[in-house]
């Protein structure tokens, strides 16, 4: 199965485990092989639709390192930080 999803007008596709075109979940691979930062206005808005969408809960939306970030994990097990930078 594929998904085509937006997010703020940014299309981006998921779709499920498919070995035959080379394509591996993470659970699969024992990890992700890339770290997906959204970078979003409202992170905590979007994080909780996220929640309410079937992502679970990593880190809540939270500041350090100069950003306001929290992290979910999608049910195809990719995961996610959505967050922004701090302005000074």
């Amino acid at each position: 199965m594929v998904s085509r999803l937006s997010v703020d007008g940014a299309e981006f596709w998921v779709s499920d485990e498919s070995p035959e075109h080379g394509n591996f979940s993470p659970e699969a691979l024992g990890g992700c092989t890339v770290r997906m930062i959204l970078t979003i206005a409202d992170p905590d808005t979007a994080f909780a639709r996220a929640v309410e969408a079937g992502a679970s809960k990593i880190h809540h939306v939270s500041e350090g390192h100069g950003w306001r970030v929290g992290r979910v994990v999608d049910p195809y097990g990719h995961h996610w930080e959505i967050g922004r930078p701090l302005v000074a």
